[in-house]
């Protein structure tokens, strides 16, 4: 059994996260990457990769695709600024970066099964290159890479990732491990006539979400958005809605677009108004959030406005 019991952060010297953080390292050598049989030990036999081309690639195809990797490509990965994150008995999720020469964010979600700690899904985001003299985030993204896409099952990971991000995004749903995750998206996903939620992607991975509930009598729909805590401020929050209006107005024949925000949130509403919402009223004392009543700003767009002067991510 895993050597530990209550949800949280762990440090790199724990007992646990030091096991992780050695069975990702070994995955970077050569040595074991030629070998089957070493590979199948830290791979979960249901281990998924997402590819930097967005393509999915399950456990064989990679063993496959490591076995004939020519020895002096394989390349020679730095295993930096590792976190460590418990998300239940047996799923840890670990996320780093590699160095300066090949910067990337690295997310990879641990099982511990009857074989011991293996790898059960791993997705790296290529980082743009900065000159040494500038400060950035190694999240700040790239907007040639940004687009939103019709949200998958398999973006639960990134979902799950986005949720443990911020306190905050506990008032989006209730995700707390993998299996929550899935069933968010599942629930997103069952009434396709009913929601459009589009997945705001960064290179290969979910950063954010952008969705309508669509009243088709009325030819209305309620829009909502969020963005894992690093994303935000990016400037795609916005793009990825002006996207989904943009998708609601001509694919879904909606007159009225609708939204709500809280009035303590001025980064959502900049969102709103840069997409052309026009604020139509005031709920007081809407929400109850530790203890404080908050009132929510309510917004709402025509397909007759004057569309914003906000250039839409492309939806693919």
């Amino acid at each position: 059994m895993p050597e530990f019991s209550v949800p949280g952060d762990l440090s790199p010297d724990h007992l646990v996260a030091a096991k992780i953080i050695d069975g990702e390292k070994q995955l970077l050598t050569q040595r074991i990457r030629h070998k089957q049989q070493e590979l199948k030990r830290l791979l979960h036999e249901d281990f998924e990769e997402v590819g930097a081309s967005g393509r999915n690639y399950d456990r064989s195809q990679i063993i496959k695709l490591l076995m004939a990797e020519p020895v002096d490509q394989s390349p020679t990965f730095q295993l930096l600024e590792p976190r460590i994150q418990q998300l239940s008995e047996t799923l840890v999720l670990l996320r780093w970066k590699t160095g300066a020469d090949t910067p990337s964010q690295r997310t990879s979600l641990w099982i511990h099964s009857a074989h011991g700690w293996q790898l059960l899904f791993h997705q790296g985001t290529k980082l743009p290159k900065f000159p040494a003299d500038v400060a950035t985030s190694p999240y700040v993204a790239s907007e040639a890479q940004a687009f939103v896409r019709p949200l998958r099952p398999s973006d639960a990971p990134q979902v799950l990732e986005a949720f443990c991000s911020h306190p905050d995004m506990a008032r989006q749903g209730e995700v707390k491990n993998l299996v929550e995750a899935e069933n968010y998206i599942q629930q997103l996903l069952k009434n396709p006539d009913q929601q459009v939620p589009l997945a705001i992607v960064q290179g290969t991975g979910l950063v954010g979400l952008v969705s309508a509930s669509i009243d088709s009598g009325n030819r209305n729909a309620w829009v909502w958005y969020w963005m894992h805590a690093a994303h935000r401020g990016s400037g795609l929050a916005s793009r990825a809605l002006a996207a989904l209006a943009d998708e609601l107005f001509t694919a879904h024949q909606i007159h009225r677009l609708e939204l709500g925000l809280r009035v303590n949130n001025p980064a959502s509403k900049k969102v709103a108004e840069r997409c052309g919402f026009v604020l139509e009223g005031r709920e007081r004392d809407k929400f109850l959030i530790n203890g404080e009543r908050i009132d929510v700003l309510n917004y709402a767009r025509l397909i007759t406005d004057q569309a914003p002067p906000i250039t839409a991510l492309a939806l693919h």
